[in-house]
Formats: C-alpha cells, sequence, structure tokens
C-alpha cells in the first residue's frame, strides 16, 4: 500500500473548494482513493515565527 500526503490549507473561497474537488479528482485518477484529512499545527521557519492549523489530506493507493 502507498500513502500521499498534500497540504490543502485551512480556508477556502467557492473557487477554493472547486480546485481542491478537481485535485481530489486527479489524485483518483492516478489511482490513489481519498482517505481522510488531519488538521496539524505548522510552525515558522525553524520552529519560530507565526503557526497556524492546516489541514493535510491523506490518499492511498494498493
Amino acid at each position: 500500500m502507498q500513502y500521499k500526503v498534500e497540504e490543502i490549507g485551512a480556508r477556502f473561497s467557492d473557487k477554493g473548494v472547486t480546485a481542491l474537488a478537481d485535485r481530489f479528482t486527479a489524485n483518483a485518477n492516478d489511482g490513489y482513493k481519498f482517505h481522510s484529512v488531519i488538521s496539524v499545527t505548522k510552525t515558522g521557519c525553524l520552529g519560530i515565527g507565526v503557526s497556524g492549523v492546516t489541514y493535510l489530506a491523506v490518499y492511498i493507493k494498493e
């Protein structure tokens, strides 16, 4: 089984939601199945600076 993880962000406009659906579709066309979304805290460079919450999409390919 192979995993693929990509950052999808945390805020979406209407166009952003459409673009996200297109990314999910492109990954599906490459043989990946959507598995889940996880929330992570992203830190600044070298662990300093502004941190924030972002989301990661997880896909699997069997």
